[in-house]
């Protein structure tokens, strides 16, 4: 069974839009004609293209050049067909060229989009959709490829930061797997030649080597189930608010996660106000996309309150979630009627102190790596030497 997309007019002249599985395009043809619809045009939708997942740069990329050629008044088809021709991932070429033929057929942008939402976000549609409307669309895509590239500049310096400690990690990793599996036997050999007993240091660190190279699929594939087991458990709703609380209770660490999640959420919500989308849908979109179960909940409960009338500064600051300074910085911005311009301050102030907190857990990590993998590296030394230094007890 295939997935077809289809436009067609009925007898009162309305336009019919809607997805239809069939074997075969005839399949369709026929159902369509038996329901007495004027068939304007139908595509079908390649299966799994609409879960297919493009990294954010290649979006950013896609979203600032589809702005320019609009921007240069190039007709929204012929700016995707120019994109289609340029791209060179193939499942990415395959989506543009089908949103190419869904505009052809009818639809907005926007809902052209829509049907790839692994690939464009709540964020990107609704943009495109007030862009649309308002006519201001190649300035929307503008302000998204901005917030893409500057969302994925924020990922890219905590990862560069954290690559010299994970190297230090995997390095010490390898030297230790080589220590367990080819140093200790051989020292193992040399000892069970001469005979007498072992210093408990060293007897403990032979049946741990054999224990791991017994036993090493086990672990290594019970260790692989584990932690698909908590992925799989943290991607739920309860499992994300587990794994959110305990992130946000590690020294730094914790002061890092919630800051890179303020500074998402600020800056999309700043985006949607200046963009013309109303507080409650922005409110809703923004916590979407902000990557954080416990925020998302705190947007909820915020959104109703602001439905009701309440000031959003109010319902922040009672949820406990904001800190002192963001939630009077929004107050100022609703009172003087530049709550967009505000957001953007605070998103501005956490991305500087995502940088400063990186800098200073990068210091702390450094060191705290080298010390531990000396003491671990050293304390095996001292235990495969400790017979040596006592060979006279051994040979007796």
């Amino acid at each position: 069974m295939a997935l077809f997309n289809y436009i067609g007019v009925n007898f009162a002249g309305e336009k019919i839009k809607g997805k239809i599985e069939a074997n075969s395009l005839e399949n369709v043809i026929q159902k369509l004609r038996s329901e007495h619809l004027n068939i304007l045009d139908i595509f079908e939708v390649k299966k799994g293209s609409n879960n297919v997942q493009i990294n954010s740069k290649e979006l950013e990329l896609f979203t600032r050049q589809l702005s320019s050629l609009i921007s240069s008044r190039i007709p929204i088809v012929k700016s995707l067909d120019i994109l289609t021709k340029q791209t060179e991932k193939k499942s990415f070429k395959e989506i543009i060229f089908s949103i190419q033929k869904s505009i052809k057929a009818g639809n907005s942008l926007a809902d052209s989009f829509a049907n790839y939402p692994k690939v464009f976000s709540n964020l990107f549609i609704n943009m495109v959709n007030v862009g649309e409307f308002s006519g201001n669309l190649d300035s929307m895509l503008e302000r998204l490829a901005d917030h893409i590239e500057s969302y994925n500049s924020l990922v890219k310096k905590v990862k560069s930061a954290m690559m010299y400690p994970i190297g230090i990690m995997c390095v010490a990793g390898m030297v230790l797997l080589v220590i367990f599996t080819f140093v200790i036997p051989g020292f193992q050999k040399i000892f069970v030649d001469l005979g007498g007993k072992l210093p408990l240091p060293t007897q403990l660190l032979i049946n741990l080597s054999e224990f791991l190279r017994s036993y090493f699929l086990y672990i290594f594939g019970a260790i692989g189930l584990m932690i698909f087991g908590i992925k799989k458990y943290f991607a739920t709703p309860n499992g994300g608010i587990v794994g959110e609380k305990i992130k946000r209770k590690i020294p730094v660490m914790g002061d890092l996660y919630s800051k890179m999640v303020l500074a998402r959420f600020t800056k999309t919500l700043a985006i949607l106000v200046k963009s013309g989308v109303s507080i409650l849908n922005a409110l809703e979109i923004a916590g979407k996309t902000s990557g954080s179960f416990l925020l998302e909940n705190v947007i909820k409960d915020a959104k109703e309150d602001v439905a009701g009338g309440k000031k959003l500064a109010d319902t922040l600051a009672s949820s406990g979630f904001f800190p002192l300074m963001a939630v009077n910085m929004i107050g100022v911005g609703e009172e003087g009627g530049d709550l967009g311009g505000m957001l953007e301050k605070i998103a501005e102030l956490y991305n500087k102190d995502v940088d400063i907190l990186t800098s200073g857990l990068l210091s702390l990590l450094e060191p705290a790596i080298i010390v531990f993998m000396g003491v671990v590296i050293g304390g095996i030394v001292i235990s495969l030497f400790l017979p040596i230094m006592k060979m006279h007890e051994l040979v007796h």
